[in-house]
């Protein structure tokens, strides 16, 4: 076991119980390890962190929250541009946060784990289906009814008007949503890996789907009372009306040539078709943790002091490149033993500084490239895929 300038040291690895919260753990492994420096060991003898989860935490948060912000922004923008009203964008944008808060309580209180693949597949435009539904309807009898009574509106009583329209359209939206929901059952009967890995993908999106649903039905209605106090006049701005205009003329255009609308959809249904009998049967999220993890199989007649010798070559040549934090070397069978290997095993854990300390502009996959050109110099040494989620053909892959 080498790691960067050492070459023989001693690895340990804090497996932490399942359910409990990484950061707090984290904390109290940092606070026993400097007591054990301090107090215990020799002072010749130290153990020193070199990677923890904490990166990996921080980055699903932050990834989490900036698909949540980017969704909520847009879908903002969106209804302000055609609804062209900040109190029914402010209605619309408020559900999304909620929603997910319902689902985060719920996952709570059923003790499953939201990860990064369950967050990420929360789909807003789905959330929002009910909600934008009622709101336009309340917004367009609204409007009606102020430009019908002019400024006596504001001190007109609007709970009844608010019932009947959301009323109007509960029903359907309740079994829209429900119809959603139900399309998850077959996630939901996924058994052993795929289970796990998806099923809270299927609990997420179905109770925030519920959380949308509720809110809908009481939380908007309530909103569109306190909000709607002033008279309300339709207004329209230049991308509304361009794409209003030009959908008419689109609508036209294909009732106008029937035969070579429907030949259009066609060919587009049987590109499809043609592009999706090409596609895996398997669906394996390629996760990119910012590392690259290399082995490489040396002959099995190789001996210990030659397999350390290509090793320390082998890390040399991986820590030239500026983009590499460190590298982590194991020469030999893994520790549980789970492996039968010996000598001319050689594993690389290669950490990767963040893109954005980068100096050269290059992706993960050209540096990829450039750190197999680099070790292809090494005649019978085969260089396999591994990864976390999957392992491919591929000489390295990331993980």
């Amino acid at each position: 076991m080498g790691l960067n300038d050492e070459d023989d040291v001693v690895q340990g690895i804090v497996i932490m119980l399942r359910g409990q919260n990484p950061g707090e753990v984290i904390d109290r492994l940092k606070e026993k390890i400097d007591e054990l420096n301090n107090r215990i060991l020799p002072e010749n003898v130290k153990i020193v962190p070199f990677m923890d989860r904490t990166k990996l935490v921080e980055a699903t948060v932050s990834t989490v929250l900036k698909n949540m912000i980017e969704g909520i922004l847009l879908v903002s923008l969106i209804v302000f541009i055609f609804l062209y009203n900040w109190r029914s964008t402010l209605i619309v944008a408020t559900v999304i946060p909620l929603s997910f808060l319902f689902a985060i309580i719920m996952l709570r209180i059923q003790g499953l784990p939201a990860n990064l693949i369950s967050m990420g597949a929360l789909d807003f435009g789905l959330l929002l289906e009910g909600t934008l539904v009622i709101v336009e309807v309340v917004f367009v009898a609204m409007e009606k009814r102020s430009e019908k009574i002019g400024a006596r509106f504001g001190s007109s009583l609007k709970g009844g008007l608010i019932k009947k329209s959301a009323g109007s359209v509960a029903s359907h939206i309740f079994f829209a949503q429900i119809i959603l929901v139900v399309a998850l059952f077959p996630i939901f009967s996924f058994r052993k890996v795929e289970g796990k890995m998806f099923s809270p993908l299927a609990f997420t999106l179905g109770y925030a789907l519920l959380g949308s649903l509720i809110l809908s039905l009481t939380y908007v209605p309530v909103m569109c009372k306190m909000l709607f106090n002033k008279p309300i006049k339709e207004k329209t701005n230049a991308i509304s009306r361009f794409f209003t205009t030009n959908l008419y003329r689109l609508f036209e255009l294909s009732s106008r040539y029937r035969r070579g609308t429907i030949l259009a959809f066609l060919c587009l249904l049987a590109i499809c078709t043609i592009r999706f009998s090409f596609w895996g049967t398997e669906f394996i999220p390629n996760m990119n943790e910012g590392a690259i993890y290399v082995r490489a199989t040396l002959p099995n007649s190789v001996n210990l002091d030659e397999s350390v010798r290509i090793t320390q070559e082998m890390k040399a040549k991986l820590r030239q490149f500026d983009e590499v934090d460190f590298v982590l070397t194991q020469t030999g069978r893994p520790n549980d033993g789970t492996d039968a290997t010996g000598f001319f095993n050689i594993e690389f854990h290669t950490e990767l500084k963040p893109e954005k300390q980068w100096k050269r502009k290059i992706s993960k996959e050209e540096l990829i490239s450039q750190m197999q050109d680099t070790l292809s110099v090494y005649p019978g040494i085969i260089l396999l895929s591994a990864s976390q989620y999957r392992t491919t053909s591929k000489n390295m892959l990331p993980v």
